[in-house]
């Protein structure tokens, strides 16, 4: 049998072929940490992302904070002092209201029963003051025997015009 002549291949480097298949090895390697890791356009995308976020939330809360009535020298509060028995079915409240001066403020104030069940209440109009803090007596006339009473809550009354 006869063998076709086959083209002569060029000799073989050894040294060439094993630098050539590092430097396309650590390419491919590099390229492929780069592609895990986010090196790059990505993750200069993703940094400046996390700044526009940040930056919006910081804004956002300090204009919560501003709009949602930060400064409270508009509240009304109220500090219940002492509750007085003064028959089987009343009693009187005596407690204190924190109010902005010359402003008339209302204030609802609740009696209860030994199971701190209401069984009565009172709506009771302060007088409008020059002073910040006012001491108020409300009387309460209840339906069933009282144990305790409180200020439950306050308010800004506002005028008709």
């Amino acid at each position: 049998m006869s063998q076709a002549a086959s083209p002569a291949a060029p000799p073989l480097d050894t040294d060439a072929t094993a630098a050539d298949a590092s430097v396309s090895a650590s390419g491919a390697t590099t390229q492929t940490l780069e592609d895990r890791y986010g090196r790059g356009k990505k993750r200069r995308v993703d940094r400046r992302f996390a700044w526009i976020a940040g930056v919006t939330l910081v804004v956002g809360g300090l204009a919560f904070l501003v709009f949602s009535g930060w400064e409270s020298s508009n509240q009304v509060q109220a500090q219940d002092i002492v509750f007085k028995k003064t028959g089987e079915f009343s009693g009187t409240m005596k407690f204190e209201v924190t109010a902005p001066p010359n402003t008339p403020v209302a204030c609802v104030v609740e009696a209860l029963n030994t199971s701190k069940a209401p069984v009565g209440w009172s709506v009771v109009e302060l007088p409008v003051s020059e002073k910040r803090i006012t001491t108020v007596n409300a009387p309460v006339r209840t339906v069933g025997p009282a144990t305790a009473a409180y200020a439950k809550e306050c308010w800004v009354v506002e005028r008709s015009k």
